[in-house]
């Protein structure tokens, strides 16, 4: 039989010590508090119902182990008669109340058989005897979980909601997107427009975009625009010269030719001037051209205290080295002498961005957006002058003088877009399918 001491800081603690390093089969002999607050248990393998044989009387003659040493078993002999009768006795009085015993009962009972200790769970009786178990404390963790749950679903369901709202507007901005890239504007714009407004979709989201569509346009048409010195520039054919003639024949009708002068610097085309001839003969008011002989600001100087001075320059391709002298030309003019652009609205978009930064270098007061009636689509030079922030001064849409010109309007711009952007779909329309 083997023996053995086992401490540890409470029974539980010590029971299970006692069932790792014996076993099942352990027979605890005594259990005790030491001092120092643990728990000491003296447990033997394979007993028999005898102590040893190294346990005498002269155990009580020898010196006494201390209480924190392991028993020797050789300092101990063969215990007395009336010491094994009262082991036999503890025997049957444990076998006996071993069944109705209480945990606490055989823990401290002289003798018992280890309780069966699992690995994965607690004994049950160790359990009711620590009060681990609280049924307050596990509806209170059913409660939680219910409530959570309540909250995950509202949750999800919000998600879900945000989902279809996003989803449905997604839906909205691909089809006005499509709309806004049918007038020919470009992307840049189209973004700036959609992030803006805030779409319903309702009928009126395309009126409100087409309304602050229009608040983009910078638009400039006071009367005051219509005095003074004014230049005309831009490439060949844009209109330059039949704009002129338009001005000046609303002006004379209205204020009559006194105080009226057409000038043109436009000497590289043969008979380049003779269009303005004829318009100043039928206006009745002077026509000068400046050469190579006369200068500009010279001219400017001897009709300074007329009320309408329109100057004609010379059309160039923006890669045309000439084009140079024509700019250097309007720099060195005089202060009073306002710059305004001539831009087709049948040119590409990019055509009309190279033409701005060339001509942009002589500090341009506006633009004139011409040949509105012979366009497919007024988007792509929306869209410019958006982008360049160039102010736009007059429309021109024909070649009736003095009719098929009149300050710029945003809101009529941007009907007039919407206008030629669905007949030429429906002209295109028909065409394609022969109807």
């Amino acid at each position: 039989m083997q023996i053995r001491r086992f401490r540890a800081p409470d029974m539980r603690q010590a029971i299970r010590k006692v069932r790792d390093a014996v076993g099942p089969d352990a027979v605890i002999l005594s259990n005790q508090r030491l001092p120092t607050g643990e728990i000491e248990i003296v447990a033997a393998l394979d007993y028999d119902g005898s102590l040893p044989s190294n346990m005498t009387s002269k155990r009580s003659s020898e010196p006494r182990p201390s209480q924190y040493s392991e028993p020797r078993p050789s300092q101990y002999s063969e215990p007395s008669s009336e010491y094994l009768e009262r082991i036999e006795k503890a025997k049957k009085h444990a076998s006996i109340e071993s069944n109705t015993a209480t945990p606490q009962q055989k823990m401290s009972s002289s003798k018992f058989e280890m309780p069966p200790l699992s690995d994965d769970k607690e004994d049950p009786r160790l359990e009711e005897a620590l009060s681990i178990r609280n049924t307050e404390s596990a509806k209170q963790l059913r409660d939680m979980e219910l409530e959570l749950q309540s909250v995950r679903a509202i949750l999800e369901q919000r998600q879900q909601n945000e989902n279809s709202v996003s989803s449905k507007i997604t839906a909205v901005e691909s089809r006005v997107r499509g709309k806004l890239k049918g007038l020919g504007l470009s992307d840049f714009v189209i973004s700036r427009l959609i992030d803006d407004i805030d779409l319903k979709d309702r009928e009126d989201d395309w009126n409100r975009l087409l309304a602050h569509l229009a608040d983009y346009i910078p638009v400039r048409s006071n009367t005051s625009e219509l005095r003074g010195c004014i230049a005309f520039m831009g490439p060949t054919g844009v209109g330059k010269t039949t704009s002129i003639g338009k001005i000046a024949a609303q002006h004379v009708l209205k204020h009559g030719a006194d105080g009226v002068v057409l000038i043109t610097t436009d000497t590289y085309r043969i008979a380049a001037h003779e269009q303005l001839r004829t318009f100043g003969r039928i206006l009745n008011v002077p026509v000068e051209v400046v050469n190579e002989y006369s200068d500009l600001n010279e001219v400017l100087a001897k009709y300074s205290d007329y009320s309408l001075v329109l100057v004609d320059t010379a059309g160039m391709n923006p890669r045309d080295s000439n084009l140079e002298r024509q700019l250097l030309m309007m720099k060195r003019a005089r202060s009073g002498l306002k710059k305004l652009l001539v831009l087709p609205c049948t040119s590409q978009r990019q055509v009309l961005k190279t033409v701005i930064d060339v001509y942009s270098q002589v500090q341009l007061d506006g633009c004139v957006l011409s040949k509105l009636d012979e366009s497919a689509s007024l988007g792509e030079a929306i869209s410019v002058v958006i982008e360049e922030g160039l102010p736009v001064v007059y429309i021109a849409d024909g070649q009736r003088i003095p009719d098929d010109i009149e300050p710029a309007r945003a809101h009529n711009l941007i009907s007039r877009a919407v206008y030629t952007a669905e007949h030429y779909s429906q002209l295109y329309g028909s065409l394609k399918y022969g109807s």
